[in-house]
């Protein structure tokens, strides 16, 4: 069309209103890239730079589905360091965040690829954990779990420090609200906490006589 009208000749009606709804349709694409490019960076959370609570139920929802749908099992942990206050006391809370960072990425980088991990708020962070089953999903957790242990947090002049985790597993159940799910993995959590910190339990239904979460794989 810049061509025709160099060269001095009438533009085309077609051609203009051809020209005029290729520009539309850029623009809203640009504006589509532009919310999808700013909600991305609105789920995330600003310290660790990890996906924070804002998509966490959406991805939940849709592993469910599958679990419903009979394609997949999939397990969720929450994770809680261990004594973070006492991080925070003692070296400040530039420290306490950089330990937080630290544990976020050492998470991602040494899960599986289709594993996400989300910071569910202070220093906890929940792991979804696609394609697993129980077993499996405490396998996976207790590496992850030994190998967090042994990451050393520098403290410039002071040395490092090293900071456990605790861990809290279940089954995402097709059958029971996403919430209660999350609560039977914080259920589990706090009696990972009871049993002496850095160590995981997993939460399975029992007998009403019971009562009380399975728990597994304590540290030494």
């Amino acid at each position: 069309m810049l061509q025709t009208m160099k060269a001095g000749q009438p533009v085309a009606l077609e051609d203009y209103q051809r020209f005029i709804n290729a520009l539309k349709r850029m623009r809203m694409e640009i504006f589509a890239l532009k919310r999808d490019i700013e909600e991305a960076l609105y789920a995330l959370d600003p310290l660790t730079g990890i996906p924070g609570r804002i998509g966490l139920l959406a991805k939940l929802r849709e592993q469910q589905s599958l679990v419903e749908r009979g394609v997949q099992p999939c397990c969720l942990a929450m994770m809680d360091l261990d004594e973070f206050k006492l991080i925070n006391d003692k070296y400040g809370h530039s420290v306490g965040d950089q330990v937080l960072i630290a544990f976020a990425h050492h998470a991602m980088e040494h899960l599986r690829p289709y594993d996400k991990v989300f910071r569910y708020g202070g220093e906890e962070f929940l792991i979804i954990l696609p394609d697993t089953s129980l077993e499996e999903a405490c396998d996976i957790i207790q590496r992850l779990r030994e190998s967090l242990a042994r990451l050393p947090h520098h403290l410039g002049a002071e040395g490092e420090v090293n900071v456990t985790a605790s861990f809290g597993i279940t089954m995402l159940d097709a059958n029971t609200p996403i919430e209660k799910d999350i609560e039977h993995a914080d259920e589990a959590l706090y009696r990972a906490k009871s049993a002496g910190r850095n160590c995981c339990v997993a939460w399975k239904p029992t007998p009403p006589e019971d009562g009380v979460p399975q728990q597994r794989d304590h540290a030494a």
